[in-house]
């Protein structure tokens, strides 16, 4: 038994293995937000509303793209899979996962004190989008994800860090607080495009993953093979994945962006 998915150098099996780490964390983080809404409705004296079904169907993503079978393919058999882990953690779990906290919830980020001076400063459009920029970036480059993804730390690190900047990135663009009144709906489109349809990190990496001659990530070439799988069509199956999966949700997120600035002009 493992706490968290890593690379093991273990051929690959589908017999069932328990990864604890990840029941753990997806239990805390379900409780975390269970335990912000009852605060926040005793300081704003109402009752806590029920969980939100977007957030459990959030949990659920969350937990399938961590707990065996993809997150153990994910960290040390197949780049594509890999892939798919980061595009489920960081674009498609967190905008779900956002629907979590209440009205009341996101509200008490309003109050004094320094750290929610810096929660505030974290989630603004312009830090949102660096940091989730940098993260991609340097969570995709060769040296890092070799490295990190041989340990059970270094790979729940790299999890974390997806999940940590997709929420983040999402939040300027679902949640109301901090305002800024300039981020309207054609600059949230903007912001969508600049980082996801039109990213210049995204785009790179994808050009290296699909024309590079040999595979970009010695983790995944090195693993043990699966039958009737070649690592270089691996890594080119994993960047068409980010290309296809970041231009998928950019354009559901525009267009939820369009009905909504639409809705609001009528």
């Amino acid at each position: 038994m493992s706490f968290w998915c890593a690379a093991t150098g273990q051929p690959w099996t589908w017999a069932w293995k328990a990864y604890p780490g990840v029941w753990l964390f997806i239990g805390l983080l379900a409780l975390g937000v269970w335990r912000w809404n009852r605060a926040a409705a005793r300081w704003a004296g109402t009752t806590a509303p029920p969980a939100h079904p977007a957030f459990a169907a959030g949990l659920v993503i969350l937990w399938l793209s961590l707990d065996w079978p993809i997150g153990a393919l994910g960290a040390g058999h197949l780049a594509s899979v890999h892939m798919l882990q980061f595009l489920l953690m960081a674009l498609v779990a967190p905008p779900l996962l956002l629907f979590g906290p209440t009205r009341d919830a996101v509200a008490m980020l309003q109050g004094p004190g320094s750290g929610r001076s810096i929660a505030r400063w974290l989630v603004s459009p312009f830090p949102a989008l660096v940091q989730f920029s940098v993260v991609v970036l340097a969570t995709h480059l060769p040296a890092v994800v070799d490295t990190l993804m041989a340990t059970q730390a270094g790979s729940m690190t790299i999890d974390l860090l997806w999940i940590g900047s997709g929420l983040a990135f999402w939040w300027p663009l679902i949640r109301d607080v901090p305002r800024h009144p300039r981020f309207t709906h054609p600059v949230k489109i903007g912001y969508v495009i600049l980082g996801l349809m039109f990213s210049p990190v995204m785009f790179g990496l994808v050009g290296f993953l699909v024309n590079s001659e040999t595979p970009m990530y010695r983790v995944f070439e090195l693993a043990p093979p699966l039958p009737g799988v070649d690592a270089r069509a691996d890594h080119v199956l994993a960047g068409t994945l980010m290309s296809v999966g970041g231009m998928t949700v950019a354009f559901v997120a525009i267009s939820v962006l369009f009905y909504r600035w639409n809705r609001e002009s009528a």
